[in-house]
């Protein structure tokens, strides 16, 4: 569904006014809420999203919220764009719709181009095409031991949770060579 549970919307809100970021990707925009959020707190903000059903950057007007939409594959737009950065990326309640090599593939990418990921997933939420849509299925299951690799903050409340993944961008030390 283009939509998300709103359970950690104000943890994501709070995270996003207390690090003042300027540039932010979303991924799997569905209906825009992420955009919506950051353009709300911060309007001047840079925010461009991918979004892989083109009848849903239609129907939610997502041009309007998003500085950039792309509609593509996310493993496409990560295949093209290898010297792409933004201080936040969010993954909401998209990470199970692809298989999960490709979800960790795209949190590896993300790691050397964030200084934060954010990423919404549900645990044992059944769900297969909706509506007509197929990139609605959930395709790979997740739980907290999928980020034990990375610098991460892990929560759940009921059936959904949240994990914060820090970013190669965060650390000063961290080597930068263009």
């Amino acid at each position: 569904m283009p939509y998300s549970n709103p359970v950690f919307d104000q943890i994501v809100k709070n995270f996003i006014k207390r690090h003042k970021f300027t540039n932010y990707l979303d991924i799997g925009i569905g209906s825009g809420k992420y955009g919506k959020i950051i353009k709300n707190i911060f309007p001047k903000a840079k925010v461009f999203g991918v979004e892989v059903d083109k009848s849903y950057i239609k129907q939610f007007n997502l041009k309007k919220i998003y500085d950039g939409v792309y509609n593509e594959k996310i493993e496409t737009f990560i295949n093209n764009r290898p010297d792409f950065i933004t201080e936040l990326a969010i993954i909401g309640d998209c990470i199970e719709h692809l298989k999960k090599s490709n979800g960790l593939n795209l949190i590896h990418f993300l790691v050397y181009r964030c200084k934060y990921i954010l990423i919404v997933f549900p645990s044992k939420y059944i769900q297969y095409s909706w509506q007509g849509h197929t990139s609605e299925a959930h395709m790979s299951v997740w739980d907290e031991k999928d980020f034990e690799q990375f610098d991460y903050k892990f929560r759940k409340k009921k059936f959904i949770n949240l994990v914060v993944v820090r970013g190669y961008l965060s650390d000063p030390a961290a080597i930068v060579k263009s």
